[in-house]
């Protein structure tokens, strides 16, 4: 049976010294990662953990991290990643509600936690990677050096939890979405399967691996497959097209707002994208602009995928499959996709409503939050908080977050419909709609715009063009030009600030 202690058993058996991960000029391949991955197995079980424990990773993508979540997976262990853009008292959270015993950060980003973290009292062991620093660790690597016992080998299967990630919460705090063995196992699987993934791609991460689209979502497929992962230590448009020129990657997934960055760097010029056999883009509306710019340097389309923590990329262009420009394609292999409406019925094709997903590949709860869980899953459908619909060909269409939706006069704005009519001005680079505080009338849309470099938007003009494109009722009330708007840690649209500056703008609605 297999588990996530022999994820690429087939590879290691059959072609040993294939390249498993690149990182900078280093190749490592499935043997060599395989003694790594026991060696961390080895000596996370030296410091007493067992099946169940959970142990906390906080770092930049590295080949040693990636080592660190198969040894503690080997031992039966279960991961908790925790984002490496998290302050003090974010981390202080995961690890209390997590329950982590052991602890490894790397050690910038522990010298940036030193003097502000407390530890809780959950909280067994704490290292860094190499230097000591006070207050957070011991080297890590200094006990790596030592002999121990070799572990044995008892990952989690099946039900078994073996992975926490805490989502990025705007208005509270964060859940820890439960992976089980089997919805890890069944990612890759399913990913692998549905896109056609062969030992001969090679999978360049634009994000990093304590994100489920770049664990679960790119290094567990690529692996299942017996392929090649490309690790860049942080994104940068220059790095990551260095990295690109170097090894011609088969695949990518990345933000929109990466892929932007990108395609305006100068280094562009010297890409050949000839390798390319799927690039995805998600996390955010993807704008014709973008779809345009990729174009200009790519044949092979760039496509969209739908995802969420609790049930990564779950609806994707399948191989020789139509490119429609702001759909997401169709659900992947095992994952099945409705359309619902507020009383749980299915809508009709083409309707809106909220999406909800059923999959063995989907998390099964929230960490400790039956209140939740109870909320999110019901019947065994995920209701993802997204609203989208499905058109006549069973593609699926993003029309965006459940709770951003606008009620003006008592009809519903799909801010993203707003948004995409926006963004097709010429005068506009990038556009993000919310809704003023409910006035008397409900609530009024407001559009914060950032103008194209060089252009000044008469947006009353733009405001016409706009109605013209959409409903009228739907066009902007309110314009707000910014230089940049705003993203959280993970290069996302902040929409909560947004929501905070609309109501300091337009307090009364």
């Amino acid at each position: 049976m297999l588990d996530l202690a022999n994820l690429a058993h087939d590879t290691l058996k059959t072609h040993p010294d294939s390249t498993a991960l690149i990182f900078g000029t280093r190749s490592i391949s499935y043997q060599a990662f395989h003694e790594m991955v026991q060696a961390q197995a080895d000596c996370l079980s030296a410091q007493g953990l067992q099946k169940g424990d959970r142990v906390g990773l906080m770092s930049h993508n590295h080949p040693d991290l990636a080592a660190l979540l198969f040894g503690a997976w080997r031992i039966g262990c279960v991961v908790v990643p925790i984002n490496h853009l998290y302050q003090a008292p974010e981390v202080e959270f995961a690890v209390e509600h997590g329950g982590i015993r052991l602890l490894v950060i790397q050690d910038r980003l522990a010298e940036e936690l030193a003097g502000q973290f407390t530890p809780p009292d959950c909280l067994e062991h704490a290292f860094t990677f190499d230097t000591a620093i006070e207050g957070i660790g011991s080297p890590w690597n200094e006990l790596m050096k030592q002999t121990h016992p070799t572990a044995e080998v008892q990952a989690p299967v099946e039900a078994e939890p073996a992975a926490i990630y805490y989502t990025s919460g705007s208005t509270s705090k964060p859940k820890g979405v439960t992976h089980t063995a089997h919805s890890i196992l069944e990612t890759g699987r399913s990913r692998a399967e549905t896109m056609g993934l062969a030992r001969d791609d090679l999978w360049l991460l634009s994000t990093q691996l304590v994100h489920v689209s770049a664990s679960l979502g790119s290094l567990i497929p690529a692996l299942t497959a017996g392929g090649t992962v490309v690790f860049l230590d942080e994104f940068s448009p220059e790095a990551w097209l260095e990295a690109f020129r170097r090894h011609l990657p088969t695949r990518s997934l990345i933000l929109p707002s990466l892929l932007h960055d990108v395609l305006d760097c100068p280094a562009l010029e010297k890409i050949d994208f000839g390798s390319i056999r799927s690039m995805e883009c998600g996390g955010d509306f993807v704008t014709p602009d973008l779809y345009a710019a990729w174009d200009k340097v790519c044949n092979e389309p760039l496509t969209q995928v739908i995802g969420m923590t609790e049930c990564e990329g779950y609806c994707l262009r399948h191989p020789g499959g139509v490119v429609k420009q702001g759909s997401a394609g169709k659900p992947r292999i095992g994952v099945e996709v409705r359309v619902l409406n507020d009383q749980a019925e299915e809508v009709p094709v083409g309707e809106i409503g909220e999406l909800c997903v059923r999959s063995e590949s989907m998390a099964v709860d929230y960490w400790e939050d039956p209140e939740n869980t109870k909320a999110a899953i019901r019947d065994g459908w995920l209701h993802s908080g997204d609203q989208g619909r499905i058109d006549e060909d069973g593609d699926l269409w993003f029309v965006g977050r459940l709770k951003e939706i606008i009620v003006k006069r008592g009809s519903n704005i799909a801010p993203g419909e707003v948004e995409s009519a926006l963004d097709e001005h010429p005068d506009i680079a990038e556009s993000a709609v919310v809704g003023t505080p409910p006035g008397k009338h409900g609530q009024r849309v407001v559009a914060f715009v950032e103008p194209e470099p060089g252009k000044t938007l008469d947006t009353e003009a733009a405001g016409e063009w706009v109605a013209s494109q959409i409903a009228r009722f739907k066009a902007p009330d309110e314009w707000v030009l910014v230089d940049s708007l705003p993203r959280n840690a993970v290069g996302k649209l902040d929409r909560a600030a947004l929501h905070r500056r609309s109501k300091d703008l337009f307090p009364n609605g």
